[in-house]
């Protein structure tokens, strides 16, 4: 009797037994597809995350040949690419990138750039280029949905077939799971010069007096027309034609300053901009209208002689400017004609270099290439007359006083100055721009030192200047011409649109 009930109760307690592993085993079943449902989940996710990632590093590959195309001489852009993009032509590049996240996994990228002839600005024929990019990481697992079939659905992501183009995953850029995203991003060109002063390292403003801001000489609503003439200076001409002139009343607050360094002085002067530094300090911001900013680089692009230089697409004499002398511009952009080089403008007393073009004041062109130093000192004075468009390139000094520099379009696009890059770094070279003249120009000399003191016949200052340093003493005014983000050198490529291909 004994025997059979502890025989029954040896029966239960097994019965139980396995009944309780069941029920715990059933639980940890449970417990561990749930785990895995959201480590999968997971992992989709941080994929997807790292995908975009990859394609937006795309884009940046883009930029980074773009920028580099912009350097002088040999600068290795487009290597390894399949050619460069042009009118008509697609340049396709693929990337192995190495990934600090999802233990390491890389990522590949693909990426294409055009330029689609309807992207070409049609004021100056800046082409703009469409950068297409594929970001893909490999989903590690076996190719699973997560818990939420929507969710995968919804994320696109590839478990079995490519999704883009339908293949079979192995004959994609991973032989298994993995996510891809798609962006498009558009790219317009930069100018040197678009903002009122740019300097690589300290800018210093000296005078409290000083005001910088902006206009606009292609906007009636932002400049005044010239009612009397051609040449910008009112009261000089009776044809009622002229550019856009700076007008207080039309006062814009575009006139930003900013520095790649540390060190921006403002010295209290009335900044109508925003004013920018390098994880730097800025100083003397009473009267700063605009943004205090810190993250400002723009990474200098050196400047190298021009194309045509040692070729003969250059017009023969005269072969200096020392005493009165007298430079015709052309009609034709580009000629041979329009071009020359000099080894050095020497003027003193009374001389000028004249810059003459058409008499009814018509557009013209002239391009000059300085090998030495530019120099107009007493009062003489270097002249840009009515029409002409000049660009020179200095590979000297440049110390202008006197009457200074005259550009009687009063339109600082119709002179921009650039300085060649020096073959020894280690030299600073320097710009000096004074006088009495109402100085309009654009200025784009990264390894130059600039100061800018000239007071003009009405103390002010028209253009955009960019330096090793900059620094201005003695200016009342500085007015920025908005036009001039339009036109001068490329020094940059930036994003004008961007969104991601979802389908």
């Amino acid at each position: 009797m004994n025997y059979r009930k502890r025989h029954d109760d040896s029966g239960s307690v097994l019965i139980w037994t396995v009944l309780v592993i069941t029920i715990l085993s059933l639980a940890a079943a449970e417990l561990l597809h749930i785990i895995s449902s959201k480590y999968n989940a997971t992992l989709h996710t941080a994929t997807w995350q790292e995908s975009l990632l990859g394609a937006e590093s795309g884009v940046d590959l883009a930029l980074r040949e773009l920028r580099k195309s912009l350097f002088p001489g040999a600068n290795q852009a487009w290597q390894n690419w399949t050619t460069i993009p042009g009118d008509g032509v697609t340049s396709y590049g693929l990337a192995t990138i190495p990934n600090a996240g999802l233990a390491g996994t890389e990522m590949r990228i693909k990426v294409n750039v055009d330029a689609p002839a309807q992207l070409k600005e049609p004021s100056n024929g800046w082409q703009h280029y469409r950068i297409r990019a594929i970001g893909t990481m490999p989903i590690t697992g076996v190719p699973r949905a997560s818990d939420n079939k929507q969710d995968t659905l919804l994320r696109k992501f590839s478990l079995l077939r490519e999704r883009f183009a339908g293949t079979a995953l192995a004959s994609n850029i991973f032989d298994g799971p993995q996510a891809s995203r798609r962006v498009e991003a558009v790219v317009r060109p930069k100018s040197a010069f678009d903002q009122a002063i740019v300097s690589v390292g300290a800018l210093n403003l000296l005078n409290h007096n000083i005001i910088i801001d902006s206009y606009d000489s292609r906007d009636a609503s932002k400049s005044t027309v010239d009612p009397k003439g051609q040449d910008g200076i009112l009261g000089t001409a009776d044809d009622g034609k002229g550019p856009g002139l700076y007008d207080l009343a039309k006062r814009q607050r575009n006139g930003h300053i900013a520095t790649n360094g540390t060190v921006l002085n403002a010295g209290n002067a009335y900044v109508y901009g925003d004013v920018s530094t390098n994880s730097g300090t800025v100083s003397g911001v009473t009267n700063v209208t605009g943004v205090q900013r810190n993250d400002f680089y723009q990474e200098p692009i050196p400047v190298g002689a021009p194309s045509w230089y040692g070729t003969s697409s250059i017009n023969p004499s005269p072969s200096t400017a020392s005493g009165n002398t007298t430079i015709a511009a052309n009609a034709t952009q580009g000629s041979i004609s329009s071009r020359y080089v000099l080894s050095a403008i020497n003027l003193d007393g009374n001389q000028r270099l004249d810059l003459t073009g058409a008499a009814d004041g018509s557009r013209t062109f002239v391009e000059i290439y300085v090998t030495g130093d530019i120099t107009a000192v007493g009062l003489s004075e270097i002249v840009v007359h009515p029409g002409v468009e000049a660009i020179i390139y200095f590979a000297g000094n440049v110390n202008v006083q006197g009457n200074g520099i005259v550009n009687k379009n009063n339109k600082p696009g119709n002179l921009l100055m650039y300085g060649i890059t020096p073959t020894d770094t280690t030299v600073t070279k320097t710009v000096q721009l004074g006088g009495n003249g109402l100085l309009s120009a654009a200025v784009y000399a990264p390894d130059y030192a600039v100061t800018i003191n000239n007071g003009g016949t009405k103390g002010s200052v028209f253009g955009s200047f960019v330096g090793k340093s900059v620094t201005m003493d003695g200016v009342t005014d500085l007015h920025y011409d908005e036009a001039l983000a339009s036109g001068g050198r490329i020094t940059d490529y930036k994003i004008v649109s961007w969104f991601e291909d979802t389908r």
